[in-house]
């Protein structure tokens, strides 16, 4: 048996309004106090505005030396150190308060990928490159924001 719209309850309608009603107000909570906690509700500011043709590109990463002292691009994404760029780059000044953080990154990664060869150290890393007339020109600056060393 199909049903129209008319054939709705009122309990049905009361339901539904609910839902959306939570869901818009997530979605605004998400906005107003722009935090990505509620993704993918949560904001979508990193993606509302144009970047200026003469500006510059910043890309944060993580950078790690192994026990044999190689130098390895440890990648940023839930499947690899089990957060994301995005969620790194909002807890980045905590990070930089507090290096200790990326040992919590370091374990998640060795419990994340067992066979992986372990860290000695990593770093949070910032790489920024000047733009001119939406072009990248001269050469990338490369800071270390933070360090963590193993005991």
């Amino acid at each position: 048996m199909s049903t129209t719209p008319g054939d709705l309850s009122r309990r049905s309608v009361a339901w539904r309004v609910a839902a959306l009603g939570a869901g818009v107000a997530v979605l605004l909570g998400g906005q107003l106090t722009d935090t990505n906690d509620w993704f993918p509700l949560g904001s979508l500011s990193q993606y509302a505005s144009p970047r200026p043709a003469d500006g510059s590109v910043v890309s944060t990463s993580l950078e790690g030396t192994t026990v044999d002292g190689r130098v390895v691009q440890v990648p940023l994404s839930p499947a690899a150190v089990g957060l994301s760029r995005a969620e790194l780059e909002a807890q980045g000044q905590r990070v930089i308060a507090d290096p200790a953080l990326l040992g919590d990154i370091a374990r998640s990664r060795a419990a994340l990928h067992p066979g992986a060869d372990r860290l000695r150290q990593l770093r949070l890393v910032r790489s920024e490159q000047q733009m001119r007339d939406a072009r990248l020109v001269g050469p990338t600056e490369v800071r270390v924001l933070a360090t963590w060393t193993a005991a």
